[in-house]
């Protein structure tokens, strides 16, 4: 059960992350949303279900997240459970030698910053605060199957090393009570994809024969986040409809 909990959701205006966030709400929990685009933020807010529980983060400012942790935490009375959701696809073809061999250091950077940055050091925020707080909490990052595949640039790069701090955090901190685990969705329905409400759900690239719906995700999500599952830790559960297996 994860009624009363409380939980941040980053990246949640849309997509998985939004799923995620209202499935939590529907739960019972408080949740707080956060994004780029406070407006936006502010709208999904609301259609959860939590007035203006929301926050603008942007997510390549590291430095800002102590700070914006403090304040959400306030605004909550508390944080039990965070999710890692906020990422950033590179701006090439990762898979185009042309574009690969052409990547500048500030497009580098700025996918680094957003995937791992981001999640180490909220990873981090949050783990003092519930060693300070005496909270068993859960930490959940939704990483991505290229964390399984070779990879050429910036974006699988960031996902592998991400799925590594998953794996390390879980085992350094599951003796203090601190579940940390991910998610590694395959192709999703959503508009980071490409895919656009009314578009075909078929993926003739993926076994099952279609993309994984968003819900499909926050399903999962909900379940690693429960008290049932607290004995997987340091995992991230591949759910891609077998498209990555070779």
């Amino acid at each position: 059960m994860l009624r009363g909990n409380r939980a941040i959701v980053t990246g949640a205006s849309r997509g998985i992350g939004f799923a995620i966030a209202r499935s939590l709400a529907n739960a019972g929990c408080r949740v707080l949303i956060t994004g780029r685009n406070i407006a936006t933020v502010k709208a999904t807010a609301k259609e959860i279900g939590h007035g203006d529980i929301s926050y603008a983060v942007d997510s390549v400012k590291q430095k800002e997240i102590p700070a914006k942790f403090a304040e959400a935490a306030s605004l909550l009375g508390g944080v039990d459970i965070l999710v890692n959701n906020a990422g950033l696809f590179a701006q090439r073809n990762e898979w185009d030698s042309d574009s690969l061999l052409s990547t500048t250091l500030a497009e580098w950077q700025k996918v680094m910053d957003v995937n791992l940055s981001a999640v180490f050091f909220s990873m981090q925020t949050a783990v003092r605060y519930m060693r300070e707080n005496k909270i068993k909490g859960n930490i959940l990052n939704v990483t991505s199957v290229a964390g399984y595949e070779p990879t050429n640039g910036a974006y699988g790069a960031s996902k592998i090393a991400a799925t590594g701090l998953t794996r390390g955090w879980g085992k350094r901190f599951a003796s203090e009570g601190i579940v940390i685990n991910g998610i590694a969705p395959g192709p999703v329905a959503t508009e980071m994809n490409g895919w656009h409400e009314g578009d075909p759900m078929e993926h003739d690239r993926i076994p099952f024969g279609r993309f994984a719906t968003i819900d499909e995700i926050a399903s999962l999500a909900m379940h690693l986040l429960s008290k049932e599952a607290e004995m997987i830790c340091g995992e991230t559960v591949v759910l891609d409809g077998a498209y990555a297996i070779r």
